[in-house]
């Protein structure tokens, strides 16, 4: 059974369980004597194998290995561990850097990273008792990068599930078996071709019913998408290398070509798809990157595009990108306009905006762009390994990140490093890498890559373009009306836009993605920043000698305690159980 599927059936079967333990409590069936907590606590052992799989080590251990660098520096609570909040922010970096994919419940939607749960888009994709056994589990117990990577494989797994349905959806629509194998090349072609069109285009599942018109979609595809015939040449290299693969994993005697036509081998290919789809057309958001780079004025390098170039290519005819309406980019965060007489397109806020997801009629789960701020922040992170740090260590490693845009080594210039110690000295000497000022100090650095944050106060969450229709009951697309104003407007607009960065956009008003972090730049860690990078690798030594003294410790301890009378854990620490230790940097 597929992955998904089998977590999706064994969380039923605990939800199951659950249920039989809530009829235990009430004095009824056979299981009356039995403790609905211990009942919990076995299930939620299970819960956690399952929803990671457990049994498959290697895939979580990739994940967190991916999350490690990001996780390490992210701020902590006093027992070690990130609250929901700070998960929820983990995720859709996560999920946004690696995979493409925007996860409603856990992409940002206007409001603070702590203002619903990290569970919440859970909710409606698996049963109700195992998503309260999960938060009563999260609230009771430190969130560390196990149980971040276990979250990060079920939401996984629900993305794959929801796909499995679509596959299902297609074989009904062909009147096709699931137990029996395809019977040609062209079956199997109509299925992937019919997958990838009611995955990608969700609203043409509406005619699944009548083949006819499903058929008329297949050959109007192209003009709906106008990567439709790029991507479908895509998934066809991938399903070769899928069947490449299936026939090496059998017998030179066995029905390979057989197996490589049934619904598993399907399955197979739609979790392949699923999983690679979001940096495929990160290919694509790469090239729509370079045409608004072009657009630029050679004088600017500042990361926005002159509202009047933006809209050039379309009003003449060249394509047909680049068409959002002023008042819908300005609700995606995408549009600057500090100067009337210049409004400018902010390139990293529109090309990571929802204007670009594929398959966003999906309630869950979306593909957009891959935000490539993420792997400068990772490599920062790694190098930093906390929360907090001094502008100077800052602005060494920025000085040495290189960008598909920015080149390294470079000197970061006198603007720049003003913004990064006003930054600090609203923080009492340090730097919050996870906070609103720094994010909008690393789209200054990196004005190609790093998103402008949203102007603070606003709440309203990114739209995509049909959400926009709804509720504004208005078209999201440009008139040429507003096209031809725009360009009157930059032609009759004399000299250059402002070259000096103290004109750079910028609000001073500061939001962490959690409280905690007010805690960690008045502890003692935050001190740790004060030196030198010398210095930094000195207690970085000290602190692997004191690890290896402690192991050591623990061994002496462990070895003496066999030679000892066996007492109880309540003996030994209290009703509490063993006291939490505290590991300083």
């Amino acid at each position: 059974m597929a992955p998904a599927l089998r977590t999706y059936f064994c969380c039923c079967l605990v939800a199951a369980l659950l249920a039989m333990a809530d009829s235990a409590a009430a004095g009824s069936g056979f299981l009356k004597h039995v403790n609905r907590d211990l009942v919990a606590q076995q299930v939620l052992t299970e819960l956690s194998a399952l929803l990671g799989h457990g049994s498959s080590r290697e895939r979580l251990a990739h994940i967190e290995d991916v999350m490690r660098p990001m996780y390490t520096s992210l701020p902590k609570q006093e027992d070690g561990g990130i609250d929901q909040g700070v998960a929820r922010y983990a995720l859709n970096r996560y999920f946004s850097a690696h995979r493409g994919w925007h996860i409603t419940g856990i992409a940002y939607d206007g409001k603070r990273w702590n203002a619903s749960s990290s569970t919440a888009m859970l909710k409606s994709k698996m049963p109700g008792f195992i998503i309260e056994l999960l938060e009563e589990h999260i609230a009771s117990k430190r969130l560390g990068l196990g149980e971040l990577a276990v979250l990060a494989a079920t939401v996984e797994d629900l993305v794959r599930r929801e796909a499995f349905e679509v596959l299902t959806m297609v074989y009904e629509a062909h009147n096709l078996s699931m137990q029996e194998p395809l019977e040609s090349e062209a079956q199997e072609d109509l299925v992937i071709k019919t997958f990838t069109l009611f995955y990608t285009m969700p609203w043409t599942q509406e005619v699944r019913k009548n083949i006819s018109a499903v058929r008329v979609h297949l050959e109007s595809a192209h003009k709906h998408n106008p990567a439709w015939n790029d991507t479908l040449l895509w998934v066809e290299d991938l399903a070769g290398t899928v069947k490449y693969q299936s026939h090496a994993g059998h017998s030179p005697f066995s029905k390979g070509e057989a197996y490589s036509r049934t619904y598993l081998a399907m399955v197979r290919l739609v979790e392949h798809i699923i999983d690679g789809y979001g940096l495929y057309q990160d290919i694509q958001c790469r090239e729509l990157k370079n045409m608004m780079m072009d657009l630029e004025t050679q004088e600017r390098n500042d990361g926005r595009v002159l509202l009047g170039n933006f809209y050039r290519p379309y009003s003449k005819g060249t394509h047909d990108f680049f068409v959002e309406r002023p008042e819908y980019l300005k609700s995606l965060g995408a549009l600057d306009e500090s100067d009337p007489k210049r409004p400018s397109v902010i390139v990293p806020n529109f090309l990571h905006s929802r204007a670009f997801c594929v398959a966003t009629d999906n309630a869950f789960q979306s593909f957009c762009c891959v935000d490539q701020c993420n792997v400068l922040m990772e490599t920062l992170e790694q190098s930093v390994a906390h929360s907090v740090a001094s502008p100077g260590l800052i602005a060494e490693v920025v000085a040495g990140l290189p960008s598909d845009t920015v080149a390294a080594p470079r000197n970061l210039s006198g603007s720049l490093r003003g913004k990064l110690d006003a930054i600090a000295k609203q923080h009492g000497g340090h730097v919050p890498l996870h906070g609103r000022l720094f994010a909008q100090w690393m789209h200054h650095a990196f004005p190609n890559e790093c998103p402008q944050p949203r102007e603070p106060g606003v709440t309203e969450a990114p739209m995509t373009h049909n959400e926009w229709r709804a509720r504004r009951n208005t078209t999201s697309y440009v008139s040429k009306k507003v096209i031809q104003e725009l360009l009157d407007l930059a032609a009759k607009t004399e000299g250059p836009a402002c070259e000096d960065e103290s004109c750079m956009l910028w609000a001073d008003e500061e939001e962490l993605i959690t409280d905690v972090d007010l805690k960690a730049l008045g502890s003692p860690r935050a001190e740790w920043f004060h030196g030198q990078q010398s210095v930094l690798c000195f207690l970085a030594m000290c602190g692997a000698v004191a690890a290896l003294i402690a192991i050591l410790l623990e061994s002496v301890h462990a070895s003496a305690s066999i030679l000892r009378p066996q007492v109880s854990k309540a003996a030994s620490f209290g009703t509490d159980g063993p006291p939490s230790r505290v590991h300083l940097i």
